[in-house]
């Protein structure tokens, strides 16, 4: 039930480029790696890792599988 409150506030979040773990801007995070296919990962100042789509501008969280080859 929570995270059907929190979901949307993160995802309005994650739209104005602001991690919704640490409220920092996405500009300062640091760039893992650019890939060919048009996706940059990005990782917070809060050790959180993100996937940056240059096509349609937007963040979503790494999943899992992600996350495994860069710890």
């Amino acid at each position: 039930m929570i995270k059907k409150l929190i979901e949307p506030l993160q995802k309005v979040l994650m739209q104005k480029k602001i991690c919704p773990a640490c409220t920092r801007p996405f500009s300062k995070a640091k760039v893992l790696e650019n890939r060919l296919n048009g996706t940059d990962i990005v990782q917070c100042d809060c050790s959180r890792i993100f996937i940056f789509n240059r096509e349609i501008n937007s963040f979503r969280r790494a999943l899992s599988e992600e996350v495994t080859k860069f710890l």
